[in-house]
């Protein structure tokens, strides 16, 4: 009888163990993200500008790593502009990450109160969010052009583009992007003689040579020393 008692208090004994391992086996998941460090609009005014930008810089945690970041901007009202975009490079994988972004306004956005949601998802699934109430404002300071011209020369070996810049904070730099038909290419000036000047007349002839016959998109954006910008867009077709 005495023996029995043993080997079942033994056994009793090793179940308690090896289910106690089994416990301590078992993997723990990690912890949900943490979002710090919220700034939405300059000097967090919670300000964004039509024909401009929102800058947003939010600092993400995610000890299971990031597996998508979530943008939504949507009016209070019934109507009006949204912004919806997920976002994985350069965050995916990552455990700590400042996502810093300057989201483009349409210049038709209806101006008023607007909501703004972010959602950081782990790999888990796991999630951090956070809303926030914005206001999209027109903002007079904010880079401007008239009679933008393009011309296509050369037998289409390059093109001029020719406008009049003002800048109330001042020109920092000037960005041409140029696309279609599969062809894309940008090219960025920051001439001394343009750099710092409220109104310039920017006159420059840009080598297309490579880009095929067709149909393209001219953008040019403008960038003020307050790190304003506001991006202007034509088009015109290449023989």
């Amino acid at each position: 009888m005495l023996t029995n008692f043993k080997l079942y208090t033994y056994a009793l004994l090793f179940s308690v163990l090896f289910v106690a391992c089994s416990e301590d086996d078992d993997p723990v998941t990690p912890a949900a993200p943490t979002l710090a460090d919220i700034e939405i609009g300059s000097d967090n005014n919670k300000t964004g500008y039509a024909g401009g930008d929102i800058h947003l810089d939010v600092a993400i945690t995610a000890p299971g790593t990031i597996a998508s970041v979530q943008v939504e901007i949507h009016p209070e009202s019934a109507s009006g502009w949204e912004f919806d975009s997920v976002y994985t490079e350069g965050f995916a994988g990552l455990r700590n990450a400042d996502f810093h972004k300057h989201i483009d306004i349409a210049a038709e956005a209806a101006l008023g109160h607007y909501h703004l949601h972010m959602v950081v998802t782990d790999k888990n699934g796991k999630t951090a969010e956070f809303e926030e109430d914005i206001e999209i404002v027109e903002d007079a300071t904010l880079p401007s052009v008239s009679g933008l011209a393009i011309e296509v020369e050369n037998e289409g070996a390059e093109i001029h583009i020719e406008t009049v810049i003002t800048a109330p904070n001042k020109i920092a730099e000037v960005e041409v992007e140029v696309h279609g038909n599969e062809w894309e290419e940008s090219f960025t000036f920051t001439d001394a003689a343009m750099v710092g000047q409220t109104t310039y007349d920017f006159h420059k002839h840009i080598d297309i040579a490579s880009a095929p016959a067709g149909h393209y998109h001219l953008h040019l954006k403008v960038t003020d020393q307050e790190g304003k910008e506001k991006e202007f867009e034509d088009h015109f077709d290449k023989p």
